[in-house]
């Protein structure tokens, strides 16, 4: 099946992950919220596509700005998150706003969309041109695309850093492809620019941003949080809990700490472009 192997991911230990961690996550990507959401500016009465919504923090904040007279449907593979998404916006009094449990590479979505809108949620289709394609098809004729995506793990601080421990006990010489769906198969901006233009998007814009990454005062939590809901997960999966509990007391000792905080740098594209 399409993109099974993202499907089986997001419904496993790494949703699980995600949904226990949800504030902390949110947190950390706080610079990354407020850099997409500014450059989106979702205007009253707007109808929003959330792609990848995840546990809904974009879809909740596009939802507040359309208002009333707007709409948002958040869409996610993942059941355990989609379903603390719908939680958070019924505490939230938000009745604008739905979440579907789909794909959108090939799934109907909201048709007539102004806004096609992903925090980290185009990265993982096995055939994004055909994706984005799919997406474009359900856009408004003055519709328009805002998503942030990873820029190269080198230049993200909060994955060289434990990557760079957890290589000190796991061999990782597999050569993978840069392209592969994952959470780095966008770091190439060219490569942005030829599937969107690919799928019928049109005055497309790579935009870099640094941020900061906020760890909370805890390098205990900071460190277990960066294993279990980061890239190196998958790489100490066959790995003992005492193996793993080593890894994460190395991670801690290493993370920086300022003023009693723990911040990591981040780096990413915001990517905007029209129907």
């Amino acid at each position: 099946m399409i993109n099974q192997a993202q499907k089986d991911f997001w419904n496993g230990p790494a949703g699980a992950g995600w949904v226990s961690g949800q504030e902390s996550m949110d947190r950390s990507l706080t610079g990354v919220t407020e850099a997409l959401m500014r450059r989106a500016a979702v205007q009253p009465g707007e109808r929003v596509i959330d792609i990848g919504c995840g546990t809904g923090e974009t879809s909740l904040l596009a939802a507040s700005a359309a208002g009333k007279a707007g709409a948002v449907l958040g869409v996610d593979l993942s059941l355990p998150m989609s379903g603390l998404a719908r939680d958070r916006a019924l505490a939230a009094g938000l009745a604008n706003v739905s979440f579907m449990v789909g794909d959108a590479q090939t799934d109907k979505l909201l048709d007539d969309a102004s806004l096609l809108l992903s925090r980290f949620g185009v990265m993982f289709f096995e055939d994004p041109q055909a994706a984005f394609a799919n997406m474009h098809s359900h856009m408004a004729t003055d519709g328009r695309l805002c998503f942030a995506c990873w820029q190269a793990p080198k230049l993200n601080q909060w994955v060289s850093l434990p990557v760079s421990i957890v290589r000190k006990y796991v061999a990782d010489d597999t050569l993978r492809d840069p392209h592969a769906p994952g959470p780095f198969a966008f770091a190439d901006p060219a490569r942005i620019e030829q599937l969107l233009s690919g799928a019928g998007w049109r005055d497309i814009v790579v935009e870099p941003v640094d941020f900061a990454m906020p760890w909370g005062a805890s390098v205990e939590a900071a460190a277990s949080g960066l294993v279990e809901r980061g890239p190196v997960r998958p790489m100490v999966e066959n790995l003992s809990p005492a193996e793993v509990e080593k890894i994460v007391a190395e991670i801690a000792l290493a993370l920086p700490q300022q003023d009693g905080a723990i911040s990591l740098s981040g780096a990413i594209f915001v990517v905007q472009a029209r129907v």
